[in-house]
């Protein structure tokens, strides 16, 4: 089952990771051009998305996180395993929480991403970080 899990979770942000990579090639897909893409996948109202290099480092982090559910299943019993996932579990779901907070619609209020964030990518964001957490939860409590 933790293997299967591990799989997923880098199919999935290897996935997410892919696009990012796409953007920084100059990619507006899923949208109709940079622009509306801009609006969808960052929210504050800018109107270009940012430069290829912040892509593709985003892109980079994203794949790496993407590996690393890979490398904690050959290596679950390891402190540095546990601490790894579970600052990887924190980061995805303080950015699930932080969609919902009041000071965060504030700020990223351009649409169609405030309506997405709170349907799609705030929740995913939740999921991973219990996926990345459940990854190691069995070890933990050994």
């Amino acid at each position: 089952m933790i293997v299967l899990l591990a799989v997923l979770l880098f199919a999935g942000v290897g996935a997410i990771a892919a696009l990012h990579a796409l953007w920084g090639l100059g990619s507006h897909w899923p949208e109709a051009n940079g622009e509306a893409l801009a609006r969808a996948v960052v929210g504050d109202g800018r109107r270009r998305m940012p430069s290829p290099p912040i892509c593709f480092a985003v892109a980079l982090l994203l794949f790496v996180v993407a590996l690393w559910p890979l490398y904690a299943v050959a290596h679950l019993s390891d402190l540095f395993t546990l601490q790894g996932s579970f600052v990887i579990a924190g980061v995805f779901i303080g950015r699930g929480i932080a969609g919902y907070s009041r000071k965060w619609r504030e700020y990223f209020t351009a649409q169609p991403f405030a309506t997405r964030d709170k349907r799609y990518y705030s929740p995913l964001c939740l999921l991973l970080g219990v996926a990345y957490v459940a990854l190691v939860a069995g070890e933990f409590g050994k």
